[in-house]
Order: C-alpha cells, then sequence, then structure tokens
C-alpha cells in the first residue's frame, strides 16, 4: 500500500499498488513512479501502456492529472520512409502528400531512396536513417541481413513497416500493401481469358528475394497448374527491375519462342517489355500484364504494347502507412500489424 506521501498527486485505490501495475505492464516500479506521479518524461508508448494498466486493476486518475495530461501536446512521430528508387515514382509523391498534410502537425516525415539491391548496403541505409526516426517504412528485398537490422532497430524501440513487399523478419512491426497471391492469380486468370491460343507464357521477375514478386510468381504458375493446364510456363527470368534488362529478356522471348502468346511482369522493367513486345511482336504480339501503373505505364496502356495493370492504390498505401505509424507509436510492443489493401485492374478503357 502506499502512505500519501508517497504518492503524491496521485492516489491509488487501495487494492493497487505501484508493484501491481508495473507487473501488470511489465515495466520497472521506478518507470511506473514517474508517469502515475509525473516526476519525469517517458516515453508516450509506455506512458499509455501504464496508465492503461492501472485503469485495468482499477485506478482512477485524479482531476489533477487528468488535466495535466489533457494540457500535454501531442507527442510528434517522425516517420522515416526508405524507398527502393526504381520504384514508381507516383509512391513517392504519395508519401509527399502525406507529409504535406502532417505540416500542421507535430509529426513530419523523412523521405529517403537508394539504388543498391545489396542487402548489406540496404541494412546500412535502414540503421543510419532509424538513428533519426521513431518508425522507419521500407521497400525491400528480403534478406538475413535485413532481418538483423530490423531486429536492431527492434530493440531501439523503432519499428519497421514493410511497404508493398512484406519481409520475413521476425520483429517486422507491420505491412501495408495488396494480396499478392491474388494479384498473379489474376493475371493468370486473364490471359487463360484473352489469348486466343493455347502456347507458351513467359514470366520476368525483377528479384526473387521481394516476398511481393514470389507470390506473384508462385500464384501465377499455380493458376495455370490448376485450371489451364494447356499452357506451358517458361522459367523465370531475372531483371533486377531494370528496363534495359527487362528489354533484353522480353526481346528474347518475343524471337525465339514462336508460340508465344504471353509475358506476365511480376516486378519493374514494364516500359522496357513493352517497347521489346512493339518492335519485335509484329502481328502475333503477346499479351502483356504489368503490375505498377506508373505515369508511363497509363501511356502505354493507351499507345498499346501493355494489355491489362494491375496495382496497387499509391495515395491509398500512403495514407494507410502514416495512420499504422500513428498507432505503432501509441502502442508499443504488440503484434505485428497488417493493412492489406484492394489492387485495382486497369485497361485502355478505364485509365
Amino acid at each position: 500500500m502506499f502512505r500519501q506521501s508517497q504518492c503524491q498527486g496521485a492516489r491509488l485505490a487501495k487494492r493497487v499498488t505501484i508493484k501491481q501495475i508495473a507487473e501488470y505492464a511489465k515495466v520497472s516500479v521506478a518507470t511506473v513512479d514517474r508517469v502515475i506521479n509525473q516526476r519525469a518524461p517517458v516515453k508516450s508508448a509506455t506512458a499509455n501502456r501504464i496508465i492503461a494498466a492501472a485503469k485495468e486493476l482499477g485506478w482512477r486518475p485524479p482531476a489533477a492529472f487528468v488535466e495535466t495530461q489533457s494540457a500535454s501536446p501531442t507527442p510528434s512521430i517522425h516517420c522515416g520512409i526508405l524507398l527502393q528508387s526504381n520504384i514508381s515514382h507516383l509512391l513517392r509523391e504519395a508519401f509527399e502528400a502525406q507529409s504535406t498534410k502532417l505540416e500542421n502537425t507535430n509529426s513530419k516525415l523523412t523521405i529517403e531512396t537508394f539504388d543498391s539491391l545489396e542487402p548489406e548496403k540496404i541494412a546500412a541505409r535502414m540503421l543510419k536513417l532509424g538513428k533519426k526516426v521513431d518508425v522507419l517504412a521500407i521497400t525491400s528485398i528480403d534478406h538475413p541481413f535485413v532481418a538483423e537490422a530490423i531486429d536492431k532497430l527492434a530493440e531501439k524501440n523503432v519499428p519497421v513497416v514493410a511497404i508493398l513487399s512484406d519481409l520475413s523478419a521476425n520483429n517486422l512491426a507491420g505491412f501495408v500493401g495488396t494480396n499478392n497471391r491474388t494479384r498473379g492469380r489474376t493475371a493468370a486468370w486473364a490471359m487463360d481469358r484473352f489469348c486466343r491460343d493455347r502456347g507458351t507464357v513467359g514470366v520476368i521477375i525483377g528479384s526473387h528475394r521481394y516476398l511481393s514478386q514470389q507470390d506473384r510468381e508462385i500464384s501465377f504458375r499455380s493458376y495455370f497448374r490448376e485450371k489451364a493446364p494447356a499452357f506451358r510456363i517458361l522459367e523465370s527470368v531475372v531483371s533486377s527491375d531494370d528496363d534495359s534488362q527487362a528489354y533484353e529478356a522480353a526481346k528474347k522471348l518475343v524471337c525465339e519462342t514462336p508460340d508465344l502468346v504471353g509475358i506476365f511482369s511480376a516486378g519493374g522493367g514494364a516500359s522496357g517489355i513493352r517497347r521489346a513486345i512493339i518492335e519485335y511482336g509484329g502481328d502475333r504480339r503477346p499479351f502483356f500484364v504489368s503490375t505498377e501503373l506508373t505515369a508511363q505505364a497509363k501511356t502505354e496502356l493507351l499507345q498499346g504494347g501493355v494489355d491489362m495493370v494491375l496495382s496497387a492504390d499509391f495515395d491509398q498505401v500512403a495514407e494507410k502507412a502514416v495512420e499504422m505509424f500513428t498507432s505503432l507509436k501509441q502502442q508499443e510492443g504488440q503484434q505485428k500489424k497488417m493493412s492489406v489493401l484492394p489492387f485495382f485492374i486497369y485497361t485502355s478503357e478505364n485509365t
């Protein structure tokens, strides 16, 4: 129990002690004392957890405590966004729009890009930006070095959120993106329905290390095995999401596969694929499905060369990501959060 001198400005119900609250909230007695008696600042997520635990145990905060809490400014959140540079600039623009919306609040976004697919360099960039922010969001390949960086940031109470492509790290705090397996099966369904002839289909993937692209490829093949076995699906060609590499891969497919009826781009490089199709496809142009609606892809849909795009709404992705950042800041130590958003089907007629 606590004497009046111990509780000072805040009194606990007789059956509740600071030790009980500390055990319930899984923090130290000293930390609870700092929050309940307002002795010193405590990280907002931890303070919120302690207050919630105290209330669940029966504590009712005195009026003075409530007034002090109400007068306190909303904790600022500094969110870091680390994007692969070859990802659509529309995604960056979407986050920049969110940053503008936050100008009148205590929160802000820092957006950085990187070029390398080398996992060591990605991990280094994560740790560097993680020193300056409260929450970090990233589009990245899946690799043990990346997972290790996520673990190190988690130890420093900097949660990491995967954007568009999920990550397998145990300490990943959240994911914002689409159901990529459904996108892969939808691409296969479209080819099954729109290709007049049963023939060969090529698959071009940016990197097998992107779980999003891996899921699209797996589900794409699964559909054909299950529902359209008359098609022959070739081994995937890796393009590193680079237009020039994707161009060469598509050129080889078109020129060396007489019965080619379709190409599925599970990653980036769609503009290079389209150029090869137009230059070498001739009258037997394959049905082409890509997965990212860039500004250029909109034009290419109208001009021909791309038949269908299955894309996330980047404005929606950015908005949901910012909402998740706020939630993670306020709720420390929670289970991984998931925000699986719908994707949209674009053709020349609804772009």
